[in-house]
């Protein structure tokens, strides 16, 4: 069976001379649960933003569904949804909107009843016409989840997704992830707690 992400021979060192991959070969199961574990620094995020095209790579390769993610980067990405670590938000727009927009951005048609579904799982429904800029932290980190959910994409990632977050926000996370992969969704989390990846991955 073919690997949903296949990568080779990654390597990436910054202008300062910081090396945060070497050689890292991996390959990424279609439906799994694959947790990166590391501490802060160990180069997670540097991998996660080569394979979403935000971060180039100063050598190796990546294949996303059989996809390059330089040669076909468009069809590479749509099948990426991507929660990072920050929360960056358009602060003013309202969470309806933005959420609709995000999967716009995809080139996918409009589809009102998938972002109600989206934003009632996310308990953010009662938020839709609230502006960003007014939710609180862990809402906003819902609102994300919701955007990177908007396009229907095959295979998410999510950096250090509880970072900040509280319980119960943590436990709604979990639920939606484990029927993420029951649908057929491979996920991808970075964290640098040995609990949550024990808990939550198929493969760490």
């Amino acid at each position: 069976m073919q690997p949903v992400i296949s990568i080779k021979n990654l390597s990436k060192t910054y202008k300062s001379g910081f090396e945060a991959l070497k050689n890292v070969s991996l390959d990424i199961r279609k439906g799994e649960i694959f947790a990166l574990l590391g501490p802060n620094g160990a180069g997670k995020t540097s991998m996660i933003g080569i394979v979403c095209g935000t971060l180039n790579a100063t050598s190796g390769s990546v294949k996303v569904d059989g996809f390059d993610i330089v040669k076909d980067y468009r069809a590479a990405r749509g099948k990426i949804g991507l929660v990072p670590q920050e929360l960056t938000t358009n602060a003013f727009e309202k969470v309806w909107d933005d959420v609709s927009y995000s999967r716009g951005l995809f080139g996918k048609a409009p589809k009102p009843q998938l972002i109600e579904k989206i934003l009632r799982d996310l308990s953010l429904w009662e938020k839709k016409d609230a502006k960003i800029i007014t939710l609180s932290g862990g809402m906003k980190r819902r609102h994300m989840i919701a955007k990177a959910l908007s396009h229907e994409p095959e295979i998410l990632f999510l950096d250090e997704p509880s970072a900040g977050v509280d319980v119960e926000l943590r436990r709604d996370l979990w639920a939606m992830v484990r029927a993420l992969r029951d649908s057929g969704t491979t996920i991808i989390l970075t964290t640098h707690s040995i609990e949550e990846a024990e808990e939550m991955a198929d493969r760490i």
